[in-house]
């Protein structure tokens, strides 16, 4: 069977197929039956704003446990300031994905 849509809804198909994780006749096929198309947009938002949310309280850690038992050596604060590079590095990273700069 072939359908013809003019360039606006064929757009609006494709953006729809795309959020859902779908095929375009996916999409129309769950549109015409009535069933409910879920965003995995979302779910994928989800995810990212629990993973930054893991990251910062990694960050609270490190950082509550350097004021609690301070930073005896260099080795110990080297290692520390990695650790905290890194979770930022991390956070950064799931925040452009969050604003879609991948």
């Amino acid at each position: 069977m072939s359908l013809r849509i003019d360039d606006d809804d064929f757009t609006r198909l494709d953006a729809l197929a795309r959020q859902t994780s779908c095929s375009r006749g996916e999409a129309l096929r769950r549109c015409l039956t009535g069933a409910q198309l879920k965003s995995t947009i979302d779910a994928q938002a989800l995810t990212e704003v629990s993973r930054v949310h893991a990251h910062l309280n990694r960050i609270g850690g490190l950082l509550k446990l350097a004021i609690r038992e301070g930073v005896s050596d260099r080795s110990s604060y080297h290692r520390l300031n990695l650790e905290l590079i890194d979770s930022v590095v991390d956070v950064r990273r799931a925040v452009n994905r969050l604003a879609g700069q991948r």
